[in-house]
């Protein structure tokens, strides 16, 4: 019980002065991007296609695959690139309404970071390499499309 009670003052004081606002969480396992930051909505590659979620979105849990997230407040946009992950939407705990967004990612980065001439030249790689194995021709085929992704979202 007093865990969580200190869980929900926790909460509570890192959203102290936000209402109404939805709270992005952006993790990797290198880095937290941000944690519970006050946002208007976030777009995110789904398996079954792009989506944006804002406050007060369904309950919802998805996998995602490579391509950018697109961060929105108010007239401020950031852009990321995951390669994969999963997308958690919780509605509020506590009386503030502030639904929270949780995106955890194999690798986020920002679109800014990304170098599509050194992409390019991977896929180059990739596709040069020998592909005597399934192994190898598993290897080639994923590390292509995620390459492809890379070279799309530094466009």
């Amino acid at each position: 019980m007093a865990l969580r009670s200190a869980r929900i003052l926790r909460m509570a004081s890192e959203a102290t002065g936000v209402t109404n606002r939805l709270l992005l969480t952006l993790t990797s396992p290198g880095e937290a991007i941000c944690v519970k930051k006050p946002v208007d909505s976030v777009t995110v590659p789904g398996t079954e296609g792009v989506f944006t979620v804002t406050n007060n979105h369904s309950l919802i849990v998805s996998q995602l695959k490579a391509g950018v997230i697109n961060v929105r407040d108010g007239s401020e946009m950031k852009d990321y690139f995951i390669s994969d992950g999963f997308l958690f939407f919780n509605h509020p705990t506590d009386g503030s309404g502030c639904c929270t967004a949780e995106v955890a990612g194999v690798e986020i980065v920002p679109t800014s970071a990304l170098d599509k001439d050194r992409a390019t030249q991977v896929l180059s790689e990739l596709m040069a390499a020998p592909k005597d194995n399934e192994w190898d021709r598993a290897k080639a085929q994923l590390g292509a499309a995620l390459v492809n992704q890379v070279i799309k979202a530094a466009e």
